[in-house]
């Protein structure tokens, strides 16, 4: 007989009930814990050392009592407290050992790096800042802060030269120094000069010596020496066209003036709250003051103050009791904004902290695009392919007896096939790699030119990356903290650089 439908349905609820009426019982004997777990010990002073470090607060902060009542409230594992200031302190130190020993670690793997280098004067004291750069195996730059050295007495050429010794082989960067990048002074130039001389000297009359490494064994001053290019550019824009409008009478005049009716613009501007609402009023902008440490700020002013128009710009030098700019100033203003425009452009490009363009050839986005006519580019193709052969020979690792020797007959049988292998390989890489596409991982497909690449793009083409050090250092060495000493001040500055600018390093180590 067939089953009673109504009795199938009754059957099916009854057992419904019955599972969730058992699931229902299970839950409620089950507690459910939802508590985190809550951070341990390590985790605790890790989060409180990157703060503390990369806010530029004093390590006091730790035994405010405000500061704890926060940490109080995160969750922790039993027990765990956060050290006092003594403990804490002690603490940065072995993390500041651990950083520098990753980092000597990592420097030892690499080939090619170049430096930063340059001097900084704060509450009459002078520290040498040194930072190096290099090229990591998936083409990405990497950097980090190797010193901020605190010098007495002068900056002659002997200290910094002895001083950029030492830093350089306290990371074991003898023979991998491409390029040192300083400004345009003298006594860094010097420096490099005088080292090389006296190397080349004991050289000569010490030539199976194998004592202490010279300075020149750290880094060769004859090629590593390299001027910042941003501050070259930036000398010209400034000492070179000042001499070059000063030369003729009538651009001397019109330069002069119109420079000093801006001057006397900002100079109102920024000392009377009065004329810097007029000012805002107008442009509905603050005019910006030119500072000497910003090599764009003048062109940068000049714009604001351009931003203006003409039929404005002079009711408003009415208004605040200074000179009317001339017919011939503001179109002279604007053409010198228009011709320094490229500089200032080049400036901004240099100064990143990406830019690599420091070998055009070898950088796949510009290869041989950049010269004009066929001559040029057969003379720089050849360089890159004689580089080439230079390296390929210096690394070639080939077994010399990996292979049975041929027998005199198959030599001389097979004469017609012997080919120069390094110079065709050369060629033929070379080739390849300047008809192939201009995306920057196309170097993986040429590992000779890839090394070149590295080689001569390691170099930064401006000395910025120091000079940002040195602008943490101001955060650092603030007036409340003058008390630090030199030696934890730099551990300090090397700790935030880690985190603030060379973020790479301290998410490894830390």
């Amino acid at each position: 007989p067939s089953p009673n439908p109504s009795l199938l349905e009754h059957s099916q609820q009854t057992a419904q009930t019955g599972i969730i009426k058992l699931l229902s019982a299970s839950l409620k004997q089950v507690k459910i814990d939802v508590k985190p777990a809550g951070l341990g010990a390590a985790e605790l002073k890790k989060l409180v050392a990157s703060y503390v470090v990369e806010e530029m607060l004093p390590i006091s902060t730790v035994d405010s009592e405000s500061f704890r009542r926060i940490i109080d409230k995160i969750p922790t594992k039993s027990g765990v407290r956060l050290p006092q200031r003594k403990s804490f302190s002690e603490y940065l130190e072995r993390e500041y050992d651990i950083m520098n020993s990753y980092l000597k670690a990592t420097l030892e793997e690499v080939d090619f790096v170049s430096t930063t280098a340059d001097i900084w004067t704060v509450n009459n004291k002078s520290f040498l800042g040194v930072t190096v750069h290099w090229i990591n195996s998936t083409l990405q730059r990497n950097k980090a802060a190797l010193a901020c050295k605190r010098i007495k007495g002068s900056h002659t050429f002997d200290v910094i030269g002895a001083e950029m010794e030492e830093i350089h082989s306290t990371y074991g960067l003898h023979g991998k120094v491409v390029a040192t990048v300083t400004d345009n002074a003298s006594n860094f130039a010097k420096a490099f000069r005088v080292y090389q001389s006296c190397d080349l000297e004991s050289e000569s009359e010490n030539e199976d010596d194998e004592g202490e490494p010279t300075f020149t064994d750290v880094i060769n001053p004859a090629s590593t020496l390299q001027m910042c290019i941003t501050h070259t550019i930036n000398l010209i824009s400034t000492s070179d066209v000042e001499k070059h409008l000063n030369s003729s009478a009538e651009t001397k005049s019109v330069y002069r003036s119109s420079m000093a009716k801006c001057s006397a613009l900002w100079t109102k501007a920024s000392r009377s709250t009065l004329a810097a609402e007029q000012v805002e009023e107008i442009s509905r902008r603050k005019l910006m003051v030119p500072t000497s440490t910003r090599w764009n700020s003048l062109y940068e002013a000049i714009s604001r103050i351009l931003t203006i128009p003409s039929n404005e710009l002079n009711p408003l030098c009415v208004k605040l009791g200074i000179k009317c700019f001339t017919e011939k100033e503001y179109p002279f203003l604007k053409e010198y904004i228009s011709v320094m425009k490229p500089l200032t452009v080049a400036l901004d490009i240099l100064q990143g902290d990406e830019c690599p363009y420091g070998a055009l050839l070898q950088h796949s986005q510009f290869k041989l695009r950049w010269l004009r006519d066929e001559c040029s580019r057969v003379q720089v193709k050849e360089l890159l392919i004689t580089e080439c052969r230079t390296t390929a020979a210096a690394t070639a690792d080939v077994p010399q007896d990996s292979q049975p020797p041929a027998s005199p007959d198959e030599m001389d049988f097979f004469d017609f096939e012997i080919q120069p292998r390094e110079s065709f390989s050369a060629e033929n890489e070379v080739t390849d790699y300047i008809r192939s596409g201009h995306e920057l991982e196309i170097l993986n497909q040429f590992p000779t030119v890839k090394k070149i690449y590295m080689k001569y793009n390691t170099p930064t083409p401006s000395s910025a990356p120091v000079e940002r050090l040195f602008s943490l250092g101001g955060l650092v060495l603030s007036p409340k903290r003058n008390r630090l000493s030199d030696r934890r001040f730099e551990k300090l500055l090397l700790i935030a650089g880690c985190i603030r600018l060379f973020s790479f390093f301290f998410m490894q180590c830390l």
